[in-house]
């Protein structure tokens, strides 16, 4: 390796990449010093807009769907959390997110796995409780506790707690759980305001999203920007013990997010919709050591994805991939668009979710220009020219036969690759028109 660095990965559950612009209300003053220290990436968009398949593919740097992730990762998947491991880190994970967990198999390659969780959520396939008696489980733990996650406050200690027994050098992931609803609106950990939360959180975001007042609207927007406020003083607070111990000078930080969240742009609340830009489009920022020589305060606006993150940081500090991970890698480094290179071309951004409880996929591919969804529940695809039309508000399929055309080749290339790696996905029968049929004929691809 060329240096020593620890590595902290910040993973803020549910944190738009809008919230944190000049003008959107919220102030995040330790947010825009990290920005001011490192590298801003303004166009960063996810592989999930549900946490399980977002984080297959940071943790692992390829597509959810691929090798039977998205709800679990596969034992013999390649993990980022190895890598490091692999490379003479020690490994450390911390969060309260029951579908990271070790259930899912989100444990592995961690030397240190800390979750506060229950797990209420088991998939066909793993092995503990009966699904029945963790719901239950989880709603008693949810109303004895004043707060539905972990505060970010109490991560803080476990995090400092971890970094002092370490050693050096470490990678440490975290999961932010405070911005994700029910929106408490920052630090009132007060039972009335925790029921009030849970109240207005399920009727929009489950029973009765149309119902919604214009007063409630408001509302969750406010609790959610107190929400991210607060975490912002929080992460502050983490920062300046490191920086007091000594450690922060010698530490890759990175914040993201695993998705967004909506308030009502495409008719929803909260993250079950298609991959709406509100939901895929999350905040990237890199903040370097003190003694790397990589650049600081730049602004890359190039299309980029979250599974770029750590192959981005595994090349900043050196370290080696194994030969299976350079294999399944679809991610790249970043380096290169941080150093004011420009590249040969732009990636296409997948993002992918297998419906819970069905065999349906959604998928969507995004461009700078487009982005085309495919909804596997009825069968429907939409086309937006982001150009033209950036809230996703119009469908021009359309007007553009060739772009959907393209792009339908891209899903069924897509789909073939699923079905290759993955066999407990159930592919669709794509219904398409001949034109498309001709290219995908084309391209080699058969009904």
């Amino acid at each position: 390796m060329e240096q020593d660095y620890n590595v902290l990965l910040f993973v803020v559950d549910s944190l738009r990449h809008d919230v944190l612009n000049d003008g959107s209300g919220a102030k995040t003053p330790t947010i825009n010093k990290l920005k001011s220290e490192g590298s801003v990436f303004t166009n960063c968009h996810s592989q999930g807009i549900s946490t399980a398949p977002a984080m297959t593919a940071m943790l692992t740097g390829r597509l959810p769907l691929d090798y039977g992730g998205h709800w679990y990762l596969d034992k013999e998947q390649p993990t980022f959390a190895e890598v490091f491991r692999g490379n003479g880190y020690h490994t450390g994970a911390i969060h309260s997110n029951p579908y990271v967990s070790a259930r899912r198999n989100f444990d592995r390659g961690f030397d240190h796995f800390e979750e506060d969780v229950v797990a209420f959520e088991p998939d066909g396939g793993l092995e503990g409780a009966p699904e029945k008696f963790l719901r239950l489980a989880s709603r008693a733990a949810r109303i004895f506790s004043r707060t539905p996650y972990t505060p970010a406050e109490e991560v803080n200690e476990d995090i400092l707690s971890f970094v002092s027994d370490a050693g050096s050098p470490w990678f440490l992931w975290t999961q932010y759980m405070d911005v994700h609803g029910p929106y408490l609106g920052g630090d009132d950990f007060s039972y009335r305001n925790k029921l009030r939360a849970e109240w207005l959180w399920r009727k929009a975001a489950v029973r009765d999203p149309d119902g919604i007042t214009d007063a409630e609207h408001e509302e969750l927007r406010s609790n959610y920007r107190r929400e991210v406020e607060y975490l912002d003083g929080a992460i502050g607070n983490l920062l300046e013990e490191l920086n007091d111990s000594g450690e922060l000078q010698n530490t890759f930080v990175v914040l993201t997010a695993d998705h967004g969240d909506e308030f009502y742009e495409h008719g929803c609340y909260g993250h079950g919709n298609l991959p709406y830009d509100e939901l895929t489009h999350v905040p990237l920022i890199i903040r370097p050591p003190d003694e790397s020589d990589l650049p600081r305060g730049e602004i890359v606006d190039e299309l980029v994805r979250c599974m770029d993150i750590l192959p981005t940081v595994i090349d900043a500090v050196g370290a080696n991939l194994s030969e299976q991970h350079q294999e399944r890698l679809a991610g790249e480094t970043l380096l290169p668009l941080v150093n004011g290179q420009n590249r040969d071309e732009e990636p296409l951004v997948v993002t992918e979710k297998r419906v819970r409880g069905e065999d349906d996929l959604r998928i969507g591919f995004r461009t700078t220009q487009w982005k085309y969804l495919y909804d596997g529940t009825d069968d429907n695809r939409y086309l937006y020219n982001l150009t033209e039309d950036p809230e996703e508000t119009t469908d021009v399929s359309g007007q553009n036969p060739d772009v959907i055309d393209e792009f339908e080749s891209h899903l069924r290339e897509r789909l073939t690759r699923i079905d290759e790696t993955s066999a407990n996905v159930e592919i669709p029968d794509l219904n398409t028109g001949a034109g498309v049929e001709e290219r995908l004929k084309a391209l080699g691809y058969r009904k």
